[in-house]
């Protein structure tokens, strides 16, 4: 039995509704666990990274991806067989404690594309790169040219907007 997925609610929607094209908008959030030593409590919940993290530097690349780009660089390489231009709508970066919290919401995503977007700013602030290098990695194109995949526990996917939104259809549970 998985135990990972809460259902909330249900919807008899029309034959032309499908789960995954009719959704316009996603958000997904990230967590990162910044500290040095390792917490049990955290383990295949967030990433961990050990040295200090600086928030605000992640929040200010994050903010060079939003709009309308060719994502190419930040998807796995089966995914460049597809259109690889998504809207990023909005990022957000806010810190609580020894977490780091990364909000992106968009119009779609590619395959790892937020991974590997996380894992590229982390290898950027390792290195000393300045925010705006990430637009070099945009127009590239070469997923070669952007960082590793981070980990895939602590991707969550927070929200979907869909059109026709859910409230116009019948509530299976009424």
């Amino acid at each position: 039995m998985q135990t990972d997925v809460s259902v909330l609610n249900a919807y008899e929607t029309g034959g032309d509704f499908h789960a995954r094209f009719s959704a316009v908008e996603r958000e997904y959030q990230y967590i990162i666990y910044n500290h040095p030593l390792r917490s049990p409590f955290m383990r295949y919940r967030a990433m961990w990274f050990t040295r200090g993290l600086d928030d605000s530097y992640i929040a200010d690349v994050l903010r060079r991806i939003e709009g309308e780009h060719d994502f190419a660089s930040f998807c796995k390489k089966k995914s460049r067989l597809e259109n690889t231009v998504r809207s990023v709508l909005q990022t957000g970066v806010t810190r609580q404690g020894d977490y780091i919290y990364i909000n992106i919401r968009g119009n779609a995503f590619l395959h790892h594309m937020i991974r590997i977007i996380i894992g590229t700013c982390i290898e950027m602030f390792i290195a000393g790169a300045r925010p705006d290098y990430i637009n070099v990695i945009l127009d590239k194109k070469d997923r070669n040219c952007s960082g590793k995949t981070a980990p895939p526990h602590g991707l969550y996917l927070k929200e979907i907007k869909f059109s026709p939104e859910l409230a116009v259809f019948p509530c299976a549970f009424a």
